[in-house]
């Protein structure tokens, strides 16, 4: 029951996010705009957004190694992808998922996994930190009128984002007394101790290099994506680099939301930051509109494949064993 309330406001907000974006926009230009799209770039930017899921499962690899575990390059890529799947259809929800199919596929212990996710997403807050630096040196003024154009200047963004950080920790809550079922104080101590083996795994890496390129990948490669995805569009095709950076940082803020994949969310922030960019609302709408529904059909797709793969090698192990 919990589970379906919580679904039900995240969807919610993410419809109210979606109707507040587009409200003064007909579809029918949005749909006009699209038309005027040149697909090659678009695929391109697909193509670029599964590498970056395939860098993250790769490099969870080297993660899992100090704690004596190795998995196949695939595995760790197919439950990426499931993680990203889920958060599409439960907020929030994709790192306890692929965690979960990876301690049913390689028999490793979730709650090291989960220790290595928790320093996966402290790694990202990091590197997003780095983009905002970035935007602040390069585009300053327009992160500032973005900043003062969603929220008035009177901080209701940064009290959102207390808000979600709330919201993180309430679930986490529950997550936890899920997880220690029978015993509070021994279901607890087994987790947070297999929690804290995965966290400092970061600590003992044997490829600490490989770990720092492949992160720079991931978030390189999204700028690229990004990049990409201007071209797609006439009228956003001849931003820079410097304007890619500051979509990113205006994009990741938002997907801080717990909505489905950003729905709503993304949307409202890309049409803003377009309109600090100079476009108009209807080029950040259709931009909006092209780039999420691709990340999405693409996280569905891969996902499920992902899911399937694993399932199937699984299956295959139970019955070697």
């Amino acid at each position: 029951m919990l589970k379906a309330i919580r679904y039900l406001i995240f969807l919610a907000l993410g419809i109210a996010l979606m109707w507040w974006a587009y409200r003064d926009t007909p579809f029918s230009q949005i749909t006009a705009s699209m038309k005027t799209a040149h697909w090659g770039w678009v695929a391109l930017a697909i193509v670029l957004n599964y590498l970056a899921t395939a860098i993250r499962g790769i490099r969870w690899n080297i993660l899992l190694e100090p704690l004596g575990y190795r998995i196949s390059p695939w595995s760790g890529i197919h439950a990426v992808a499931f993680g990203y799947m889920m958060n599409d259809l439960v907020p929030r929800s994709g790192e306890f998922a692929r965690c979960g199919i990876l301690n049913r596929t390689e028999n490793i212990p979730a709650d090291k996994l989960f220790g290595t996710v928790v320093l996966e997403r402290i790694i990202d807050i990091m590197m997003l930190g780095v983009m905002l630096l970035l935007a602040f040196i390069f585009k300053r003024a327009d992160l500032s009128r973005l900043f003062a154009k969603v929220d008035g200047g009177k901080g209701y963004f940064l009290l959102l984002l207390a808000g979600v950080a709330v919201l993180v920790v309430f679930f986490l809550f529950l997550f936890l007394r899920w997880a220690s079922k029978k015993s509070w104080a021994g279901g607890l101590v087994r987790f947070f101790r297999g929690m804290y083996h995965g966290f400092i795994s970061v600590f003992r890496l044997r490829r600490k290099f490989a770990f720092l390129l492949y992160t720079l990948g991931i978030w390189g490669t999204w700028l690229v994506m990004t990049q990409v995805m201007m071209l797609a569009l006439p009228e956003t095709a001849h931003l820079g680099l410097a304007d890619s950076i500051f979509l990113m940082v205006a994009a990741s803020l938002a997907m801080l939301i717990p909505t489905q994949g950003g729905l709503g969310a993304y949307h409202f922030a890309t049409r803003e930051a377009f309109v600090v960019l100079g476009q108009t609302p209807l080029t950040g709408l259709s931009f909006a509109w092209i780039s999420w529904t691709c990340k999405t059909l693409l996280e569905l797709s891969a996902g499920t494949i992902g899911f399937l793969v694993l399932t199937a090698k699984r299956k295959k192990t139970k019955v070697a064993e």
